[in-house]
């Protein structure tokens, strides 16, 4: 298992593992990950909520079943629960505006640092987050923070939940294939913890029972950029597939109201996965991958993947597990940290990244071997 580590910032950075590279069009040189650090027991924050939405007898036992069914030990945010419910949307973004940059900083430092690259030498920013917006925004912040040039090329990936890190690396891809010189700095960060909302429905139970905050960077280069600098890589990137189930339209949604983002995720989720996630990976990897990087929705999710494609608990599931115990559910930027996970747990590539999101959507992205 990974070991943390610890930056001077008010964030646990986690490192990551990387192989040999050759060249490639796009080549995934190196992984960040940060979370607050105030970190908080599954039980903690249970209890908590339950106060906050005066659960009592049945609908506490309610509560406590969807509880222990999420298999999340603990999660990371950057304010108690206690501390948001209160507060605005726009005392919300605040929050956002005041707590993703130093987060988000920490994770682009980390990768920078295991990439073997300066914050000088990027060209193109990418910004992925579903949990808070601004203007100017955390990708002006960035380029203060880390001394990067003023003429960074930014692109904002905005409000796609949790794929949105396949779909921001998949921007790199198309940016690297455009720009054999190009290197991309890919900044997933999620503050999911400041949209606890006092509303104890059990669509909101159960997003209550899964977010957590993290932020996760991945650092992509261009094939001239590798090959001059003869650089150390974890695998090659492809532009990867993205799939609409359009009956799962509304059967997850994040919604903006006047208290907070409203998550809902519906029971038919993990039903259609488990029937369709076979016929797509074949449709996408004709080659049975060595390894899948399993975006962790929740228990279900991974449950309904496991049984569809046969994995019998292996092949990277047990790392998604780990990162969902360990972590809670981080949307966008928890797929990256599975991939750190399966990679440390010593699976080899090549491997294929799954995450699921409004729409319903399937996307994926290969990561082949550099060898």
């Amino acid at each position: 298992m990974n070991q943390l580590r610890q930056l001077k910032s008010s964030s646990q950075v986690h490192p990551t593992r990387s192989g040999r590279a050759t060249t490639a069009e796009a080549l995934l040189v190196g992984l960040g990950l940060a979370t607050p650090k105030p970190c908080f027991s599954q039980a903690q924050i249970a209890q908590r909520l339950a106060d906050m939405w005066g659960l009592t007898g049945q609908a506490a036992e309610r509560w406590q079943r969807i509880v222990d069914g999420s298999k999340i030990d603990q999660r990371h945010s950057v304010m108690p629960v206690e501390e948001v419910v209160g507060l605005s949307t726009k005392q919300r973004m605040e929050s956002y505006e005041h707590h993703a940059p130093p987060l988000a900083e920490d994770a682009v430092r980390c990768a920078l640092t295991n990439a073997g690259i300066n914050a000088q030498d990027v060209t193109d920013l990418i910004i992925v987050s579903c949990t808070g917006f601004s203007a100017p925004g955390l990708d002006i912040a960035l380029i203060h923070r880390l001394g990067m040039s003023l003429t960074v090329k930014r692109t904002i990936i905005g409000f796609m939940g949790c794929f949105g890190a396949i779909n921001g690396l998949r921007s790199a891809v198309r940016t690297c294939v455009a720009d054999p010189d190009a290197v991309v700095v890919v900044v997933c960060v999620e503050l999911c913890s400041l949209h606890v909302r006092r509303d104890p429905s059990a669509q909101n139970q159960v997003a209550s029972a899964l977010f957590a905050d993290g932020a996760a960077v991945a650092i992509v280069v261009g094939e001239r950029r590798a090959i001059e600098h003869g650089r150390v890589g974890i695998g090659r990137l492809t532009i990867g597939h993205s799939r609409l189930i359009p009956e799962g339209r509304d059967w997850m949604t994040w919604r903006i109201t006047d208290e907070g983002f409203a998550m809902t995720l519906t029971r038919q989720v993990p039903v259609i996965l488990r029937q369709r996630i076979a016929s797509y990976v074949a449709s996408v990897a004709p080659q049975r991958p060595n390894c899948y990087v399993v975006h962790p929705g929740g228990a279900g999710i991974l449950d309904a993947v496991d049984s569809g494609l046969d994995l019998q608990g292996r092949s990277g599931l047990d790392s998604a597990r780990t990162v969902l115990r360990r972590f809670g559910n981080m949307s966008s930027c928890t797929v990256l940290f599975v991939l750190d996970q399966v990679l440390g747990d010593g699976y080899q590539l090549p491997g294929l990244m799954l995450a699921f999101g409004p729409g319903l959507s399937i996307e994926s992205l290969a990561l082949l071997s550099c060898e």
